[in-house]
Order: C-alpha cells, then structure tokens, then sequence
C-alpha cells in the first residue's frame, strides 16, 4: 500500500522521502498494479546519476534487482559494468515518452521538474530471469512511445 493510501498527508511523505535519501541516498517506490513497476528517487541529487526504473516483472523480483543495482551507487557512486553482468541485466536509458502519466510523478514533485530522457534508466532482465514469473514480455522503455 502507498502512503497516500494509507492516509499520510503530502507533507509526512516528503518528510520521509527526504529522510530516506538523507540516510540511504535514495528510497525506492514500488507500485503493484496490473503492470507493476519499481524505481528510485534520489540518485539524482544523491550521486548526480540517473534514477532506476523497473518494469513488468514479478514484485518482490523488481524490488531484489533495483536494490542490488542501487547498491553500486551506494558503494562506488555508478552503475559497473561487472555488477550488471553479474546480475545478468541491461541498462537502457528511458525515453522521455514513457515517463508520462505519473509513472514517475513522486520523482517530478520533488524535483518541480519533468523528467526528460536521460533522467531515468530500465533495468532490463537478461535471458536467465525467465521474465520472473510473469507470463508478458517486459516493455523496453528506450523505444521511442
């Protein structure tokens, strides 16, 4: 459940949004829906890096990879090529075509901007996440919408 949902006001969701981004560098939203979707806030201010973004794959798999991808930035300040090979994923920036329609909205409202192509970066699962668990192929978000 969201913290809108659960009836925290706009004001308690910034406090702890900037909180989270203060102790950890960034927080990670996560929103299960039909097509469910992850991705950090933070990174930007944080690390001067793109944030992640996560697509169309199993929740708690989501979850698992943008912490695991994150974890470079919070260790080395980048994304390293050994990590993602490791994690068996592919990094692809995000066309700002896709970034429409509140998918990112939490992150705009913070940084009283849109996000533009470059903002944002997909974590594409590789061949061995077998798509985790869901049955549709994954969205690529570097496709021009």
């Amino acid at each position: 459940m969201c913290m809108r949902c659960d009836g925290y006001s706009w004001d308690e969701i910034d406090r702890h949004t900037d909180l989270l981004i203060r102790v950890h560098g960034f927080m990670m939203i996560h929103v299960e829906t039909a097509s469910p979707w992850t991705c950090t806030v933070g990174a930007f201010e944080s690390w001067d890096q793109p944030e992640l973004l996560m697509v169309d794959m199993d929740a708690e798999v989501q979850k698992t990879l943008v912490q695991a991808v994150a974890d470079d930035y919070v260790v080395f300040g980048e994304l390293r090529e050994d990590t993602l090979a490791m994690l068996d994923v592919e990094i692809v920036v995000a066309d700002e075509s896709h970034l429409r329609d509140g998918l990112v909205a939490q992150w705009e409202d913070r940084y009283s901007m849109s996000a533009f192509t470059g903002d944002f970066v997909q974590i594409v699962p590789g061949a061995s996440w077998a798509r985790g668990g869901r049955g549709a192929p994954i969205r690529r978000l570097d496709d021009v919408a």
